[in-house]
């Protein structure tokens, strides 16, 4: 001292150095994006500070006081999840954790097909993106499935049974393990068959010429049959509702027609 004295002991004074803290972070990645997720770290700190990149928007926590966030990841690229805080020691680590988080794309499913068919009408071939997993396929009732249609499938074969307007939908995961949010749809109208009728003489003589028969006007592909006893003289072609005919021979003999209606359906 100012005395050039000193004291018989050494003061000592005892300092405990602590470490910097070393956040963690746990949470999901990769993960598909639209989704959302929680990431947690070390409970019981203090001054947490919560980071999320521009790809994501925090939903919940992410407060200083919070151990966890909640984001909903709204691109598809790579982000990142980064927490700091103070520990019991009232430290601080030196950077902040930065947790990688890839954000993959979902699929756009689509399908292609047939979308005007007939009643029982079969191999209707409905497809959608080939080489994808998990395909779930929804099938209207009134159509019957006769192939594909399976998780592992990217087409279906169709037999449409009931009139009206259906709708086919179809989902499945990417190679990143994403779905789409909305399932591919197929709407389809399945027509009625046409219902032919004839009208014309059912008594005639032999030989007797000039017999008319007729069916529905305006259609299309008219196919008319008349068998060996009988001479169509007139009409009975694919254009024509009507034939005339002549009967050579005596007996039951029979008069066909069948046609396409405006749907196109025979």
């Amino acid at each position: 001292n100012a005395f050039s004295c000193a004291a018989l002991a050494v003061t000592t004074y005892n300092v405990t150095v602590n470490p910097l803290p070393a956040p963690a972070i746990a949470g999901p990645s990769p993960v598909c994006v639209n989704t959302t997720q929680t990431y947690t770290t070390a409970g019981g700190m203090s001054n947490y500070l919560w980071t999320v990149s521009a790809g994501g928007t925090i939903t919940a926590g992410g407060t200083t006081t919070s151990d966890f966030v909640t984001v909903t990841w709204n691109t598809a690229a790579p982000q990142t999840v980064s927490v700091n805080y103070t520990d019991g020691n009232g430290c601080t680590a030196a950077a902040a954790t930065v947790n990688n988080i890839t954000v993959n794309p979902r699929p756009t499913p689509t399908l292609t097909g047939t979308a005007s068919v007939c009643q029982f009408s079969t191999s209707h071939i409905y497809t959608t993106q080939a080489g994808q997993f998990n395909y779930n396929w929804v099938i209207p009732a009134g159509a019957t499935v006769t192939a594909g249609g399976t998780a592992t499938s990217n087409t279906v074969t169709l037999t449409w049974n009931t009139l009206g307007p259906k709708t086919i939908t179809v989902n499945y995961d990417n190679a990143f393990g994403c779905n789409s949010l909305t399932a591919a749809s197929f709407n389809v109208t399945v027509n009625p068959l046409p219902a032919p009728t004839i009208t014309g003489p059912a008594s005639v003589c032999l030989n007797s010429t000039g017999n008319i028969y007729t069916t529905e006007a305006g259609q299309t592909n008219y196919v008319w049959t008349v068998p060996t006893g009988g001479a169509i003289t007139a009409g009975g072609g694919s254009a024509d509702g009507f034939v005339t005919v002549t009967w050579n021979t005596v007996g039951p003999h029979t008069v066909n027609v069948n046609h396409n209606n405006a749907f196109g359906c025979a």
